[in-house]
């Protein structure tokens, strides 16, 4: 039986990226699939920081209240005009922010700091104090030059990326394509009018998971413990073009446990089968010969959610081309004792103090069968194999309960 470090090996060796196409850029999501460079100066051009007046610094360096500059107010240059090329001496423009400084101006003095005098119908600008070179100017490529990596291949875009990609003139981006998924709950006792009968919520919490990381789900179907029918509904899913299939219940060594004999009988390989591990220890992997992944997950709500959260997801990053998760650093806020030789997800609450330190608890109630604590958990706590005790003060790994959505502190 493995542990989980080496499951997650096995999910990085085995989890295959599925390719990659072109997106609009605006309308892009997923994974960068390659590194994207800089193709030109940002900003393109010399621009006024703020709104004010455009002028020759050199022209400014004696100026004091005695002997101020006087300039030629020869106009103004909004945002979008093409300036004049050549100013002419003891000249100056008004300069709304954004717009193209001249060529031969090095500073914009703030409307604020200049003062305004008419004469003869005209207006001049009175500088009473040097305006220092590049004052309130934003250079041509202070932002990115040119050749500047944007974004490193592997890097999962967000919206503020966007800016920095249509600022560079990328109308498109190369991005892998996100995996899709399918689904099969399996259990006679699943949705029946049986008073015997439990609710169906692991179908419908593994689309949730899945679409909550932005993956489209094929089909969510269900199966009854019967050998014939999980593997019509498994091959359902294949035909259906999922990536990756999960499954919960029939993992384990029960009469009615199917589902590993179901996908030997249909050609997969099976990866892993018990990971010391809990919840969720009679989990599995495998993978078809089309390279199309199974986890199949027990059929206790919690463990189906840790199979979800740390095993089906980080193999859903990894066919997404990106890095598996990395925990948060926490302090323990009490002690905690489990069994050694398992490595422990545990529901926990976390917060932060004055400091910014992270600090967990970990919570009570840890069976695999109770959902009530979820309704106050913020986060997971994982406690490796080969640790029993978490004394208070000592260092956990947490994780935020999904994955991209941080923890709510």
């Amino acid at each position: 039986m493995k542990n989980y470090l080496e499951a997650l090996q096995i999910i990085q060796n085995e989890a295959s990226i599925i390719g990659a196409h072109e997106m609009n850029t605006k309308s892009a999501n997923g994974v960068i699939a390659e590194d994207v460079f800089s193709n030109n100066l940002v900003p393109s051009f010399a621009n006024s920081a703020m709104d004010g007046y455009c002028l020759k610094s050199e022209q400014t360096k004696n100026a004091t209240l005695d002997n101020p500059v006087v300039l030629n107010i020869n106009g103004t240059i909004f945002a979008g005009d093409e300036p004049p090329s050549i100013p002419k001496s003891l000249e100056t423009f008004e300069i709304m922010t954004g717009s193209k400084v001249p060529d031969d101006m090095d500073a914009v003095l703030p409307v604020e700091k200049g003062s305004v005098i008419e004469k003869d119908g005209c207006k001049f600008l009175v500088v009473n104090q040097p305006v220092i070179k590049g004052a309130n100017v934003r250079k041509a490529g202070e932002d990115f030059q040119k050749d500047e990596l944007i974004l490193s291949m592997g890097t999962q875009i967000n919206d503020h990326h966007k800016i920095a990609l249509i600022m560079n003139n990328y109308d498109k981006v190369k991005v892998f394509k996100n995996p899709s998924i399918g689904i099969l709950t399996t259990g006679n006792e699943l949705g029946t009018d049986s008073p015997s009968s439990v609710p169906n919520t692991n179908g419908p919490f593994l689309e949730s998971a899945a679409q909550s990381m932005g993956f489209q789900c094929v089909e969510n179907l269900h199966a009854r413990d019967e050998i014939n029918l999980i593997i019509e509904k498994i091959q359902e899913l294949k035909n259906k073009g999922a990536n990756l299939i999960l499954t919960s219940g029939g993992v384990s060594v029960g009469k009615a446990d199917f589902i590993p004999a179901a996908l030997i009988e249909m050609g997969a390989k099976i990866l892993f089968h018990k990971l010391w591990i809990r919840p969720g220890k009679p989990v599995l992997m495998a993978k078809f010969p089309d390279g199309q992944i199974v986890f199949g997950l027990p059929g206790n709500p919690v463990s189906v959610a840790v199979g979800f959260r740390f095993l089906a997801s980080q193999g859903l990053r990894v066919l997404q081309g990106r890095e598996i998760e990395e925990p948060i650093g926490s302090i323990s806020v009490s002690d905690y004792k489990k069994s050694k030789k398992f490595c422990l997800f545990a529901k926990a609450i976390a917060h932060v103090d004055m400091g910014g330190q992270i600090h967990t608890q970990v919570m009570s109630g840890q069976e695999s069968f109770k959902v009530k604590p979820f309704r106050d958990a913020n986060c997971w706590a994982m406690i490796p194999e080969g640790v029993e005790n978490i004394q208070k003060g000592e260092p956990i790994s947490i994780f935020p309960l999904s994955q991209d959505r941080g923890i709510n502190f």
